[in-house]
């Protein structure tokens, strides 16, 4: 499964970027990822932990900048189907 980020800046290495992903409750985690792990504004996160409601529980692929590892997003902002690589 994918969820959709947005780029905030190169990150501290040259192969790292900076991404934002929205949870549910409208706040943003920044996370640093590899920019092999970005596709088309996309980030794979694998499958859900927990489904309530209109909202998944995710894994995301390396801690937040504010220490977080999973969080709750909204089911709008995830992709089922496998992207090209």
């Amino acid at each position: 499964m994918f969820v959709r980020c947005k780029l905030i800046a190169e990150g501290p290495g040259p192969s790292e970027v900076i991404v934002s992903i929205q949870a549910a409750g409208g706040h943003e985690e920044e996370v640093v990822l590899s920019k092999k792990q970005v596709h088309d504004n996309m980030v794979d996160v694998g499958t859900a932990l927990l489904a309530e409601g209109g909202k998944l529980l995710i894994e995301l692929p390396r801690e937040s900048a504010s220490g977080r590892w999973r969080i709750w997003v909204d089911k709008a902002q995830t992709v089922q189907s496998e992207l090209a690589a």
